[in-house]
């Protein structure tokens, strides 16, 4: 975890959507991920990847 935005992935409408991720593009290890609606942050989670 050094700080680093990887990604970012921008959603318009108002529609049910959905992004999926590929774990097989990332290093193993801890990656937070963050939903902002508005330009404000509304939740962050975090994902752990493995071998």
């Amino acid at each position: 975890m050094n700080g680093t935005q990887l990604q970012q992935y921008s959603i318009n409408g108002l529609s049910k959507q959905s992004v999926t991720i590929s774990g097989s593009s990332f290093e193993p290890g801890m990656y937070l991920y963050a939903l902002a609606i508005d330009g404000r942050e509304v939740d962050t989670k975090r994902m752990i990847l493995t071998k």
